[in-house]
């Protein structure tokens, strides 16, 4: 058996035993109605079969995966869009219109960006001795 066998079987089984648990604590949600019912019952079916030929769930697994991938699309798309236009640009504008330059990017007029800067205690020796 190939390592890319083993290795789907593994993700098939994680993906399933996931799921199985997702369907057993909606079941205890909706406890008693036909709907537990039902979730409880494709949790018997679908456990042993993880469990022991996880082969069998390969094109549930793959039709999973591709709804995965649309999902990231979305994600990576659509929300970091909208994360970018609604937070970043006003913040910039706003920036932009103080005149504020928060990184210091803007040389000075000695033609260099060292800004020297002292810490307390910073020549005392014995900070030397407890270091942590």
């Amino acid at each position: 058996m190939s390592a890319d066998i083993k290795k789907e079987k593994r993700d098939i089984r994680a993906v399933f035993l996931v799921l199985c648990a997702i369907f057993v604590v909606l079941s205890w949600r909706h406890y008693p109605s036909i709907l537990s019912y039902s979730f409880m019952c494709t949790v018997f079916v679908i456990l042993p079969i993880a469990i022991f030929i996880p082969v069998l769930l390969r094109p549930v697994f793959k039709l999973w995966m591709k709804l995965a991938h649309a999902v990231g699309w979305f994600n990576t798309q659509v929300i970091l869009s909208l994360v970018f236009i609604l937070i970043f640009i006003p913040t910039g504008l706003i920036m932009k219109i103080m005149r504020k330059d928060s990184m210091k990017r803007k040389m000075s007029a000695e033609g260099t960006y060292w800004e020297p800067y002292e810490l307390e205690g910073l020549k005392d020796r014995t900070r030397y001795e407890r270091q942590f």
